[in-house]
């Protein structure tokens, strides 16, 4: 496991509400993350939110918000009309 040593202050401005997030990250572990080293990897300390937050730039009371509606539209899963892209007939499925 990785040293929980936090060296170093990311500041990220969210792009949905302008709130500009904090995250103190191993200055080692920053430079393989943006080395191309998974989020989960290189910041097994930080939670969830936190690594999304490195990854989209969106702050965690936001992705909070987006988690929400997002189970808000699993309600739409028994729904019968479906619109999708069909690859076999080459058109939206409302359109075929």
């Amino acid at each position: 496991m990785k040293e929980n040593r936090k060296e170093m202050n990311v500041a990220i401005q969210c792009p949905w509400c302008g709130q500009v997030s904090e995250i103190a990250v191993n200055i080692e572990d920053y430079f393989e993350y943006e080395s191309g080293e998974l989020v989960q990897r290189a910041f097994p300390y930080l939670s969830p939110y936190e690594r999304e937050t490195l990854i989209n730039g969106c702050c965690e009371e936001c992705a909070r918000k987006m988690d929400e509606e997002e189970k808000d539209f699993d309600d739409f899963d028994d729904c019968d009309y479906e619109v999708g892209f069909d690859p076999y007939l080459g058109c939206f499925s409302d359109d075929c």
